[in-house]
């Protein structure tokens, strides 16, 4: 109230100042009087220039400290605990942590694509061949594929299924989610045609199914 009051103030001063300013114009600099209107425009722009300069000291001038209000509210940064920091996701070995993906909406699961991840020496050298695609081999061969591979084999799930179909990843003993072949899968999660899910989310969708 009392920064409202010291504005409805500063614009009439203003507007005093204005008028005065108007006639000391006339009489001291121009010597004759001035339209009416210039007048008019005279005192309404020196009172909103006043008002403004109140509000701004006002409002804005005592807004240090503790939120400048008085009553010891913690300041913007102690709203995570007093810390002032936000919390991080990075993971103990330094290197960033892998986003948390979203578990999909409830949806009528009728079959899951399982793709292994691999890398290391159980990729062929010079290859991206880093996934296995359920249990697919050739002559008692497990038959690895590159993300296009992967991408296809989806694909034709999802047109022979009468149903939702996902994609559930899951590591071989020389992968983790720090290695190219799953970078390179998670960046391809909306090119797949079907939601990409960890064995967890997989599991707990499975339980929330009707």
């Amino acid at each position: 109230a009392k920064g409202c009051l010291a504005v409805a103030g500063g614009f009439l001063a203003g507007y005093v100042l204005g008028a005065l300013a108007a006639y000391g114009f006339d009489k001291l600099i121009a010597k004759r009087e001035s339209p009416h209107g210039l007048h008019k425009v005279v005192r309404y722009t020196c009172a909103l220039i006043v008002a403004i300069i109140v509000a701004l000291l006002m409002f804005h001038g005592g807004s240090g400290g503790n939120g400048g209000d008085g009553t010891g509210g913690a300041a913007p940064g102690d709203q995570t605990g007093g810390t002032g920091t936000e919390p991080t996701t990075a993971n103990p070995t330094g290197t960033p942590a892998t986003k948390p993906e979203p578990t999909p909406a409830k949806i009528q699961i009728v079959d899951a694509v399982i793709v292994k991840i691999f890398a290391g020496s159980d990729v062929e050298a010079g290859t991206e061949k880093f996934f296995r695609v359920g249990d697919e081999s050739l002559d008692g061969q497990a038959v690895m594929v590159d993300l296009g591979g992967v991408k296809e084999r989806v694909r034709d799930r999802v047109k022979s299924a009468k149903g939702r179909i996902v994609v559930v990843y899951d590591f071989a003993p020389s992968a983790s989610d720090r290695t190219s072949g799953f970078s390179i899968l998670n960046g391809a999660r909306e090119q797949l045609g079907a939601p990409l899910l960890s064995p967890k989310q997989y599991q707990d969708l499975l339980a929330q199914q009707p």
